[in-house]
């Protein structure tokens, strides 16, 4: 029978990853690599070896997903090995040793040696081997990701059948591997009559492996997904911006969210992407978010300054007091005052004290008297006292009044009394009923 060429796009969670460079290439392995622009063959069943492809950059980084500035994966297409596909009695001893070697090293060698004789004849056989394993390890997973990518409609129903949870990962293999021929399954499933099925439980996968292959085409079915009528399917915008996260620098990440034409998108994108640069580089991603001239910028800002904060409070403050007020910077300073309350409440107090009248103080006082509240309430709420905004105020006094309450109802309730807050915002500081 001819052998089928299978074409796995790049899945790009680490483990997957590890899968393409763990494969075992022999020296007489006589491997075709083809050029990225040959069709693949869809029409013929294998019953040869199935092995996953490497990725040109993966193999070269050991693993490390390339920042490329292309939104489309590249990857490499290997002919299958030629070796007999394994029979019952193979698949059940290699599999009982897979199960029971406990080092992880010689485990994925089994793993892979498994993946090697695996037919679409054999997979069933080789997965109640697999699904043995931790159902957290790579190896259950990237089983079930190339089997999706092989067998389809078939492995995604079986995963609609099972106890583990193999189904999203099977979905997002064969998504990943031939998406309109995927999307067009997932968009007749409601004709199927079959009560597993559901879209709901799908939608995720097809994002995903869309995302792996090509963010824009994942925001197209999601705003496909939102028209009709799917309230919930904005959220799916975070699945993408990780995945672009994975091949992208900062400035090109930020910049395809910011291309975004559905504002509810890019600004879910926007939170997403920007943490994952700012927790490890915080000052140039303030430099990035700084220079922003879009309506994202103050999103931007809010989310390195949250994510300087936990590293460093006070040269976060530093940086939001240079740039000219906006919400995100007022949010920032909120945030970065009460990370410095919790590290030195001293240094913090004596910033504020320096600070001019502003409602940039207003919201700093806010964040400090927030954090201050949970050891020392009755000074929390002297703090508060002293914001200008009376909004402001009232919601460092509901904060402050909560703790306050929680630790020493009697004192709490004594100091309601003679408050003078309104009878609204002492509601909501009581628990209610």
């Amino acid at each position: 029978m001819k052998k089928k060429i299978i074409h796995l796009a790049l899945y790009s969670i680490l483990p997957i990853t590890t899968f393409f460079i763990g494969i075992k290439l022999q020296p007489n392995q006589n491997s075709q690599i083809l050029d990225k622009s040959d069709k693949i063959e869809t029409g013929e069943s294998s019953t040869k070896p199935i092995i996953s492809h490497l990725t040109e950059k993966a193999l070269q980084d050991e693993g490390k997903l390339s920042k490329k500035t292309n939104l489309q994966t590249n990857s490499l297409l290997i002919d299958p090995l030629d070796k007999p596909s394994l029979d019952s009695s193979e698949i059940k001893s290699l599999g009982q040793s897979m199960v029971s070697e406990l080092n992880p090293l010689k485990r994925r060698s089994i793993f892979n040696s498994l993946l090697e004789g695996m037919t679409l004849e054999n997979a069933q056989e080789i997965r109640e081997q697999v699904k043995r394993l931790d159902q957290n390890s790579s190896e259950f997973r990237d089983f079930h990701f190339i089997w999706g990518s092989m067998a389809g409609a078939e492995a995604v129903i079986n995963g609609t059948k099972t106890s583990e949870r193999d189904l999203h990962v099977t979905m997002t293999g064969w998504v990943s591997s031939k998406p309109d021929e995927a999307i067009a399954w997932f968009d007749k499933i409601d004709t199927l009559n079959d009560r597993r099925l559901n879209k709901n439980d799908l939608k995720r996968s097809v994002v995903d492996g869309l995302s792996n292959i090509d963010p824009n085409r994942a925001v197209d079915f999601i705003s496909t997904l939102v028209q009709s009528g799917d309230k919930e399917a904005n959220k799916l915008i975070h699945n993408v911006a990780r995945k672009v996260t994975q091949t992208m620098n900062l400035e090109e990440a930020g910049a395809w969210a910011d291309n975004l034409t559905n504002k509810n998108m890019r600004k879910s994108a926007m939170d997403s992407i920007v943490p994952r640069f700012a927790y490890s580089d915080p000052e140039s991603a303030s430099k990035w978010a700084s220079s922003l001239q879009s309506d994202m910028a103050s999103t931007a800002i809010q989310k390195v300054s949250e994510a300087w904060s936990h590293r460093d409070p006070a040269a976060s403050v530093q940086w939001l007091e240079s740039l000219p007020e906006s919400s995100g910077v007022n949010s920032g300073i909120e945030n970065a005052l009460s990370h410095w309350a919790r590290r030195d409440p001293k240094s913090a107090s004596d910033h504020l004290i320096n600070m001019p009248d502003s409602t940039q103080k207003d919201r700093a006082i806010k964040g400090f008297a927030s954090r201050v509240a949970y050891e020392d309430p009755q000074s929390a709420l002297v703090w508060a006292n002293t914001i200008q905004d009376e909004k402001i105020r009232d919601g460092a006094l509901k904060n402050a009044g909560r703790a306050y309450y929680k630790r020493d109802k009697t004192g709490a309730l004594q100091w309601l009394e003679s408050s003078g807050l309104s009878p609204k915002i002492i509601s909501e500081i009581l628990p209610k009923k």
